[in-house]
């Protein structure tokens, strides 16, 4: 069971550094945006679906799809670049689980940023008036 444990975790090691910060932290946004327009494509192919609208097939598989595709490659990019954006365990598996929930990857993608910003300001020399 260790020699399983120790190549899992140097598995997950090998993930470090894959991206830089600021490479992941982009990524990591334009998917969450994908992933957000991907929920509108679905409903609003569900919606053309409920109501017996014409191409209501067309809607729900043309959202359908994009809408799986988006989601595997955001998963992709979480998995890939959490460890560069300095993610625990608990916040990696939050952001993957979190996108089926409709519109919920937007909401933690702004909540991550605004962690991540107050995590620079805290790191940020203080900066020391003339006066003093």
């Amino acid at each position: 069971m260790k020699d399983v444990k120790a190549t899992i975790t140097g598995w997950y090691h090998q993930m470090d550094g894959i991206f830089a910060e600021s490479e992941a932290w982009s990524l990591f946004k334009t998917m969450a945006i994908l992933e957000t327009i991907g929920w509108t494509m679905l409903l609003i192919g569900i919606m053309f679906k409920v109501n017996d609208w014409p191409l209501a097939d067309v809607a729900i598989s043309i959202g359908g799809s994009v809408h799986g595709m988006i989601v595997l490659a955001y998963m992709l990019v979480v998995l890939f670049a959490h460890r560069s954006m300095g993610w625990s365990v608990w916040k990696f598996t939050v952001a993957e689980l979190i996108n089926a929930i409709p519109y919920a990857v937007l909401v933690f993608e702004i909540w991550a940023a605004r962690q991540r910003k107050q995590a620079q300001n805290e790191l940020a020399p203080v900066a020391v008036s003339e006066n003093d």
